[in-house]
């Protein structure tokens, strides 16, 4: 009976496969959650920029304008925090992806070398069986005679 010698190398490489494939799927997620919010902020800039040209066509009180360059300004600052975490979440994402096909690739290598030593092993047993019958098949022959 065949028995690879890494099997629990083998296994082990399958379960951090399994963590890191996880892991990139919260990395993911978290990247497409900061994508909205990011989306959100900017479309909330659009709309205040926007709104605060349909108020200088207007009357209004100098005061009120400030009010909107501000609250502008903080938008824009808090786009700019915003898309750093977009960085931050892009830059895990591809540092999981990475890692992940690391894993992959150990995992793959140690799969081959237990296929390529299942077949060596199933090899010898074919040509240990051949012997064996080729004995047997000499043995009759002498007894024939």
């Amino acid at each position: 009976m065949f028995r690879f010698k890494l099997e629990t190398l083998l296994n082990h490489s399958r379960h951090l496969e399994e963590v890191g494939q996880t892991e990139l799927a919260r990395a993911q997620r978290r990247l497409a959650d900061e994508q909205v919010i990011l989306r959100r902020q900017k479309k909330e800039k659009r709309e205040n920029v926007q709104k605060l040209q349909n108020k200088q066509r207007e009357k209004i009180n100098v005061s009120d304008i400030l009010l909107y360059v501000n609250f502008i300004d903080q938008l824009s600052k808090d786009i700019a925090r915003q898309a750093n975490c977009v960085r931050v979440a892009t830059r895990r994402v591809n540092q999981k992806r990475s890692e992940l096909v690391k894993f992959m690739k150990k995992r793959k290598t140690l799969e081959r070398l237990k296929e390529k030593e299942s077949l060596a092993y199933q090899q010898k047993m074919l040509q240990n069986e051949r012997k064996l019958m080729d004995e047997a098949a000499s043995t009759r022959h002498v007894r024939k005679m």
